[in-house]
Protein backbone atom coordinates (compact mmCIF):
# COMPACT_ATOMS: atom_id res chain seq x y z
CA UNK A 1 0.00 0.00 0.00
CA UNK A 2 1.34 3.14 -0.60
CA UNK A 3 0.56 6.50 1.44
CA UNK A 4 1.39 10.37 0.99
CA UNK A 5 2.31 11.86 4.13
CA UNK A 6 2.11 14.98 4.11
CA UNK A 7 4.65 16.99 7.07
CA UNK A 8 6.02 13.68 7.27
CA UNK A 9 9.09 15.26 9.62
CA UNK A 10 6.39 15.28 12.54
CA UNK A 11 7.26 12.93 15.65
CA UNK A 12 3.90 11.72 14.78
CA UNK A 13 4.68 10.51 11.58
CA UNK A 14 8.18 9.50 12.12
CA UNK A 15 6.90 6.90 14.63
CA UNK A 16 4.45 5.66 12.28
CA UNK A 17 6.79 5.14 9.20
CA UNK A 18 9.05 3.04 12.05
CA UNK A 19 6.17 0.83 12.94
CA UNK A 20 4.64 0.75 9.84
CA UNK A 21 6.91 -1.47 7.43
CA UNK A 22 3.62 -2.96 5.26
CA UNK A 23 3.11 0.48 4.13
CA UNK A 24 5.53 2.52 1.30
CA UNK A 25 5.13 5.98 2.34
CA UNK A 26 6.37 9.11 -0.05
CA UNK A 27 6.91 12.09 2.58
CA UNK A 28 6.16 15.34 2.27
CA UNK A 29 8.16 17.83 4.20
CA UNK A 30 8.64 21.60 4.79
CA UNK A 31 11.83 21.31 6.80
CA UNK A 32 12.93 18.39 4.15
CA UNK A 33 15.49 16.67 6.89
CA UNK A 34 15.81 13.69 5.57
CA UNK A 35 17.55 12.63 2.18
CA UNK A 36 14.58 11.18 0.72
CA UNK A 37 11.67 13.66 1.34
CA UNK A 38 10.02 16.36 -1.00
CA UNK A 39 10.52 19.68 0.50
CA UNK A 40 7.56 21.71 -0.33
CA UNK A 41 6.25 25.06 0.70
CA UNK A 42 2.34 23.57 2.11
CA UNK A 43 0.96 27.18 0.32
CA UNK A 44 2.84 26.66 -3.06
CA UNK A 45 1.32 24.07 -5.15
CA UNK A 46 4.75 24.49 -8.12
CA UNK A 47 6.49 22.68 -5.58
CA UNK A 48 4.28 19.71 -4.86
CA UNK A 49 6.07 16.67 -6.92
CA UNK A 50 4.10 15.02 -9.40
CA UNK A 51 2.95 11.85 -8.96
CA UNK A 52 2.53 8.77 -11.34
CA UNK A 53 1.29 6.52 -8.55
CA UNK A 54 -2.14 5.72 -7.57
CA UNK A 55 -2.47 6.30 -4.00
CA UNK A 56 -3.79 4.20 -0.84
CA UNK A 57 -3.41 6.27 1.79
CA UNK A 58 -3.26 10.06 2.59
CA UNK A 59 -2.44 11.95 6.02
CA UNK A 60 -2.13 15.66 6.58
CA UNK A 61 0.19 16.29 10.17
CA UNK A 62 1.00 19.72 9.56
CA UNK A 63 -0.36 21.86 12.46
CA UNK A 64 0.14 24.34 15.01
CA UNK A 65 0.32 24.97 19.21
CA UNK A 66 -0.85 28.69 19.54
CA UNK A 67 -2.52 29.19 23.03
CA UNK A 68 -2.49 32.38 23.61
CA UNK A 69 -5.60 35.27 25.48
CA UNK A 70 -7.89 36.25 22.91
CA UNK A 71 -6.93 39.74 22.90
CA UNK A 72 -3.55 38.43 22.55
CA UNK A 73 -4.10 36.96 19.31
CA UNK A 74 -3.48 39.21 16.21
CA UNK A 75 -5.04 38.97 12.64
CA UNK A 76 -1.72 37.24 11.45
CA UNK A 77 -1.92 34.91 14.14
CA UNK A 78 -5.52 33.51 12.91
CA UNK A 79 -4.05 33.43 9.53
CA UNK A 80 -0.76 31.77 10.33
CA UNK A 81 -2.82 29.01 11.86
CA UNK A 82 -5.50 28.70 9.08
CA UNK A 83 -2.41 28.51 6.47
CA UNK A 84 -0.76 25.48 7.98
CA UNK A 85 -3.84 23.27 9.35
CA UNK A 86 -6.67 24.47 6.95
CA UNK A 87 -5.26 25.79 3.89
CA UNK A 88 -2.13 23.55 3.47
CA UNK A 89 -4.62 20.53 3.68
CA UNK A 90 -7.04 21.60 1.18
CA UNK A 91 -4.16 22.68 -1.05
CA UNK A 92 -2.36 19.25 -1.33
CA UNK A 93 -5.34 17.24 -0.80
CA UNK A 94 -6.71 18.95 -3.81
CA UNK A 95 -3.29 18.70 -5.53
CA UNK A 96 -2.90 14.74 -5.36
CA UNK A 97 -6.99 14.02 -5.51
CA UNK A 98 -6.60 12.56 -8.61
CA UNK A 99 -4.11 10.05 -7.39
CA UNK A 100 -6.11 8.33 -4.78
CA UNK A 101 -7.08 4.60 -5.35
CA UNK A 102 -10.71 3.43 -5.31
CA UNK A 103 -11.02 2.11 -1.26
CA UNK A 104 -8.50 4.55 -0.45
CA UNK A 105 -8.52 6.31 3.22
CA UNK A 106 -7.95 9.86 4.01
CA UNK A 107 -6.72 11.02 7.73
CA UNK A 108 -6.57 14.27 9.47
CA UNK A 109 -5.67 15.86 12.54
CA UNK A 110 -7.84 17.47 14.80
CA UNK A 111 -7.61 18.23 18.68
CA UNK A 112 -9.73 17.59 21.91
CA UNK A 113 -10.00 21.93 21.46
CA UNK A 114 -12.54 21.39 18.47
CA UNK A 115 -14.82 19.77 20.65
CA UNK A 116 -14.12 21.09 24.68
CA UNK A 117 -14.20 24.74 25.26
CA UNK A 118 -10.19 25.41 26.51
CA UNK A 119 -8.76 28.92 27.42
CA UNK A 120 -6.51 30.22 25.10
CA UNK A 121 -7.57 27.51 22.16
CA UNK A 122 -9.30 30.24 20.22
CA UNK A 123 -7.34 30.20 16.99
CA UNK A 124 -6.54 26.96 17.04
CA UNK A 125 -9.81 25.61 17.89
CA UNK A 126 -11.76 27.24 14.86
CA UNK A 127 -8.85 25.57 12.67
CA UNK A 128 -9.52 22.53 13.86
CA UNK A 129 -13.34 22.38 13.96
CA UNK A 130 -13.04 23.23 10.04
CA UNK A 131 -10.97 20.37 9.43
CA UNK A 132 -13.60 18.46 10.96
CA UNK A 133 -16.39 19.63 9.02
CA UNK A 134 -14.34 18.99 6.20
CA UNK A 135 -13.96 15.12 7.12
CA UNK A 136 -17.78 14.78 7.28
CA UNK A 137 -17.86 16.53 4.17
CA UNK A 138 -15.86 15.17 2.10
CA UNK A 139 -16.66 11.48 3.48
CA UNK A 140 -20.35 12.36 2.04
CA UNK A 141 -18.70 13.52 -1.16
CA UNK A 142 -16.40 10.47 -1.90
CA UNK A 143 -18.15 7.73 -0.45
CA UNK A 144 -17.82 4.71 -1.52
CA UNK A 145 -15.15 4.97 -3.26
CA UNK A 146 -13.03 6.76 -0.46
CA UNK A 147 -12.89 6.73 2.97
CA UNK A 148 -12.27 9.59 4.92
CA UNK A 149 -11.78 10.42 8.93
CA UNK A 150 -9.99 12.24 11.47
CA UNK A 151 -8.18 11.67 14.44
CA UNK A 152 -9.19 14.63 17.77
CA UNK A 153 -6.35 13.52 19.86
CA UNK A 154 -5.35 15.78 23.28
CA UNK A 155 -1.79 16.96 24.59
CA UNK A 156 0.93 14.54 22.68
CA UNK A 157 4.79 15.23 24.05
CA UNK A 158 6.49 15.93 20.48
CA UNK A 159 8.85 18.94 19.69
CA UNK A 160 5.73 20.90 18.66
CA UNK A 161 4.62 20.69 22.22
CA UNK A 162 7.81 20.56 24.09
CA UNK A 163 7.32 23.96 25.98
CA UNK A 164 4.18 22.80 27.43
CA UNK A 165 6.65 19.68 29.11
CA UNK A 166 9.98 21.90 30.58
CA UNK A 167 8.91 21.10 34.29
CA UNK A 168 7.94 18.04 36.19
CA UNK A 169 5.58 20.04 37.41
CA UNK A 170 3.97 21.17 34.27
CA UNK A 171 4.14 16.88 32.81
CA UNK A 172 2.38 16.24 36.43
CA UNK A 173 -0.43 18.89 35.86
CA UNK A 174 -0.62 17.08 32.47
CA UNK A 175 -1.18 13.93 33.66
CA UNK A 176 -4.06 14.51 36.05
CA UNK A 177 -6.34 16.35 34.06
CA UNK A 178 -6.73 13.09 32.31
CA UNK A 179 -9.12 10.22 33.53
CA UNK A 180 -5.98 7.77 32.67
CA UNK A 181 -3.34 9.78 34.19
CA UNK A 182 -1.14 10.11 32.03
CA UNK A 183 -0.40 12.50 28.76
CA UNK A 184 0.00 11.02 25.20
CA UNK A 185 2.69 9.15 23.25
CA UNK A 186 3.25 9.49 19.38
CA UNK A 187 2.70 5.47 19.44
CA UNK A 188 -0.90 6.09 20.93
CA UNK A 189 -1.46 8.55 17.46
CA UNK A 190 0.45 6.61 15.17
CA UNK A 191 -1.41 3.09 16.17
CA UNK A 192 -4.69 5.16 15.71
CA UNK A 193 -3.52 6.55 12.07
CA UNK A 194 -2.00 2.73 11.04
CA UNK A 195 -5.84 1.46 11.64
CA UNK A 196 -7.42 3.95 9.75
CA UNK A 197 -5.07 3.70 6.95
CA UNK A 198 -5.70 -0.73 6.89
CA UNK A 199 -8.98 -3.01 6.02
CA UNK A 200 -9.79 -3.00 10.04
CA UNK A 201 -11.16 0.20 9.44
CA UNK A 202 -12.76 -0.35 6.15
CA UNK A 203 -16.64 0.21 7.42
CA UNK A 204 -16.10 3.28 9.01
CA UNK A 205 -15.99 6.62 7.32
CA UNK A 206 -16.47 10.67 8.91
CA UNK A 207 -15.63 9.83 12.18
CA UNK A 208 -14.27 11.93 14.07
CA UNK A 209 -11.95 9.31 16.63
CA UNK A 210 -10.72 10.90 20.24
CA UNK A 211 -7.63 9.90 21.38
CA UNK A 212 -7.33 11.71 24.65
CA UNK A 213 -6.55 9.65 28.02
CA UNK A 214 -10.82 10.02 28.21
CA UNK A 215 -10.67 14.04 28.58
CA UNK A 216 -13.23 14.89 26.72
CA UNK A 217 -15.72 12.29 28.02
CA UNK A 218 -15.07 11.34 31.40
CA UNK A 219 -14.99 13.62 34.56
CA UNK A 220 -13.57 12.42 37.76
Amino acid sequence: MKILIVGSSSDIARKLIENSNEFEFIELSSSGEEGHQHRIDLLDETTFPELNDQLDGFIYFPGSINLKPFSNLKEKDFKNDYDINVLGLVKTLKHYQNNLSKGASVVFISSIAAQVGMPFHSSIAMCKSAIEGLTRSLAAEWSPSIRVNCIAPSVVQTKLSKRLFRTDHQIDQMNQRHPLQRHGETADIAHAIKFLLSEKSSWMTGQVMKIDGGLSTLKK
